[in-house]
């Protein structure tokens, strides 16, 4: 287990196969997640199956909600591909089809599932299939973007709620044919604490990225204005780290105290990673 240089988050470990696991394995994993937020395997061959299983170790896996940008996958499991492949492996380059315009959106920082009551706990990633150059996933540290702000500034922000909305944030971005409301709020979302406490470690962490789009008590532009200045301040070195992938690369990562983007690559090249997200716990 090696620490991530020049970053105040991630880990990279090295060694067990993620497929055969024992307990004296997994109870290093789960004390390292903890520790480092995100944790990054290599030269891993998973399944389908296999990533679920290894996912399943950290809770149930999350079931698709409405939101979905396929009608056809709501109340499953959220087992997907991140790609510009489709079900049908037709090779996508056109950045305005519906899929690659869908998860362009992806682009901005976020957190997963933070737009519903109970929020994502963990993500699991696994790249197939990976462009020459390009295509990063990057990922940002809230807890020390937390311990980074004045003590005046973290008592302003204590007690604070925000509407998150990836109906909003999809529109606002231009990734779906919707208009964004005026009030964040009337669209799909839930509220959560804009600071929020772990609940295994104790840290305190921001609790923002592109789905936070309201602040409750604020008028919708005081408030957004508020969150774009704490996101542009906690998404920058030495809390931040970019994953340039390689074939059977994969990264965990919390989604209760990091936030993660990805970046832009030529869609001339397929890129293929398996998501799997893990369920919050309530």
């Amino acid at each position: 287990m090696t620490a991530l240089q020049g970053t105040t988050l991630g880990a990279e470990v090295r060694g067990p196969d993620l497929r055969e696991l024992d307990d004296a394995d997994w109870a290093g994993i789960e004390a390292a997640f903890h520790e480092h937020g995100i944790l990054v395997f290599h030269d891993q061959s998973l399944g389908r199956d296999e990533q679920v299983a290894f996912a399943r170790r950290f809770g149930e896996i999350e079931l698709q909600d409405a939101d979905t940008m396929r009608a056809d996958l709501v109340g499953k499991p959220i087992v997907l591909d991140i790609s510009n492949v489709d079900e049908n492996s037709v090779h996508i380059k056109d950045r305005d089809h519906p899929q690659t315009r869908f998860l362009g959106g992806n682009e901005g920082w976020h957190s997963d599932s933070s737009f519903k009551a109970v929020s994502a706990k963990a993500s699991v990633l696994h790249a197939i299939e990976v462009p020459s150059t390009g295509g990063r996933t990057g990922y940002a540290d809230m807890r020390a973007a937390y311990d980074e702000l004045s003590d005046a500034d973290k008592a302003a922000l204590e007690g604070l709620t925000v509407f998150h909305s990836l109906q909003y944030s999809q529109a606002a971005a231009g990734a779906t044919d919707t208009e964004a409301a005026a009030v964040p709020s009337d669209m799909n979302g839930a509220w959560h604490p804009l600071v929020k406490r772990h609940p295994v470690t104790g840290r305190r962490s921001l609790f923002i990225g592109r789905h936070a789009c309201q602040v409750e008590g604020m008028p919708v532009a005081e408030g957004q204005a508020l969150l774009g200045r704490l996101l542009d301040a906690a998404c920058v070195p030495p809390r931040t780290y970019y994953h340039p992938w390689r074939p059977g690369d994969v990264v965990v990562w919390d989604n209760r105290c990091v936030l993660h983007r990805a970046t832009a690559w030529d869609l001339a090249e397929r890129r293929v990673l398996r998501h799997v997200r893990v369920a919050g716990e309530g």
